[in-house]
């Protein structure tokens, strides 16, 4: 079985300043490979109405290929980000409706969300909370508005995968979040500016978790970093789209998307 592998398509940002149908490059990338499943770890618009209309309209357009969904940090920009996640349950694809079997394997996940495990020393949980340094405000402080803290939001969606990890324990699972499990795969440069942000990055605790209930593989997004190997004993899988054009290999959408999906066997 073929499972492909995308993230952070950021379609309108890539749309705008590319001029491309993004989506139609990824429609004509899963004609032309024919994957028995997609999975967009998140981030694939900047709004939850936009996000479901994206999601319906490529699984319409690809109806033989299965296409799963977790949300990202961007997927539920709103007034009510609570409100957000929800409707974007409603496409039968998102994994936050709960886990998904196939054949041997449980494909288990959910956007995910962060706690300040990965902040550097030297700052307050209040002032990772407020989201700025000096003249910069991570953007999810102005446009997410959860009706909890950070924290305590990571904690539930933490609980809700506990709990299906236990369902399936045993079993050969594929975890997916949008957020970053592992420290090993954050971007350190030891320049403040940009270090403090990565406390926004994830949780130690989604790594802790696959660690604990012997996760095979695991998709995740939201570095802007391609990533295909192995840690502590799980295959990891990073493929992000990311922003045009400073984060992209190629000047051609379609270059681009057709080098950064990522096939894995099952």
């Amino acid at each position: 079985m073929k499972i492909a592998v995308l993230s952070d398509i950021h379609e309108e940002l890539n749309r705008k300043k590319t001029g491309a149908d993004i989506m139609a490059l990824i429609e004509q990338w899963l004609t032309v490979h024919r994957p028995d499943v997609f999975i967009i770890a998140g981030d694939i618009a900047g709004e939850p109405d936009k996000a479901l209309e994206l999601l319906e309209g490529l699984q319409a357009a690809v109806p033989d290929i299965r296409l799963l969904f977790v949300n990202g940090n961007h997927d539920i920009y709103a007034a009510d980000s609570q409100a957000a996640y929800d409707k974007l349950l409603a496409f039968p694809g998102n994994l936050g409706n709960g886990p998904v079997e196939l054949g041997g394997w449980v494909i288990i996940g959910d956007g995910g969300w962060y706690d300040y495990s990965f902040g550097v020393d030297g700052h307050t949980e209040a002032e990772f909370a407020a989201g700025v340094y000096k003249d910069y405000h991570w953007p999810d402080m102005r446009h997410a508005h959860w009706p909890r803290s950070d924290i305590e939001e990571t904690g539930i969606s933490l609980a809700k995968l506990e709990g299906w990890l236990q369902q399936h324990e045993g079993k050969n699972i594929i975890m997916v979040t949008h957020v970053i499990p592992f420290h090993h795969y954050l971007r350190v440069k030891n320049i403040g500016s940009w270090d403090f942000f990565n406390a926004m990055m994830g949780s130690v605790r989604y790594g802790e978790l696959a660690l604990k209930y012997g996760v095979k593989k695991y998709i995740f997004g939201h570095i802007h970093l391609r990533y295909h190997d192995w840690h502590e004993g799980i295959e990891v899988i990073c493929n992000p789209l990311g922003y045009y054009p400073s984060e992209w290999h190629a000047d051609s959408p379609k270059e681009e998307i057709f080098s950064a999906i990522k096939i894995v066997e099952i």
